[in-house]
């Protein structure tokens, strides 16, 4: 799970119309890393949840730490206006099996919502991972 940091500002001080870029300039940037068969969808607001199936918890993190460093480094341009944001991940992992019922997305959203919180805590723009 992650999210895009002070997003708010962004709207506040640039209008809807930079947020709405900035968001699709997060949503592609992210696009761009993750692989066929991995899931990405907007949670709501700024938030966003990727979902890689058969992966360790290590390279979710790098995956992550990737994407986090694209984003930075990316700037979305609006009526002339550059915008440049950050976001700050939350990391978890399940091994589940066929048939698995005990780890379910409702399980591993709290999880992953806890990680993100740390990574706010820690200063935002970074990978926090609750395994």
């Amino acid at each position: 799970m992650f999210d895009i940091d002070h997003f708010k500002n962004v709207n506040d001080n640039f209008g809807h119309e930079a947020g709405d870029a900035v968001i699709m300039l997060v949503a592609n940037t992210a696009k761009e890393y993750i692989r066929e068969g991995d899931l990405l969808g907007r949670y709501g607001g700024e938030e966003f949840i990727v979902c890689l199936p058969n992966t360790a918890l290590s390279t979710a993190y790098e995956l992550a730490d990737v994407i986090r460093g694209k984003v930075s480094e990316s700037i979305a341009e609006v009526n002339g206006e550059k915008i440049s944001v950050t976001c700050s991940f939350g990391v978890t992992h399940a091994s589940i099996e066929a048939g698995d019922r005990g780890h379910s997305i409702q399980t591993l959203m709290p999880r992953a919502d806890q990680a993100l919180y740390a990574a706010k805590k820690n200063g935002r723009n970074c990978v926090q991972i609750i395994a």
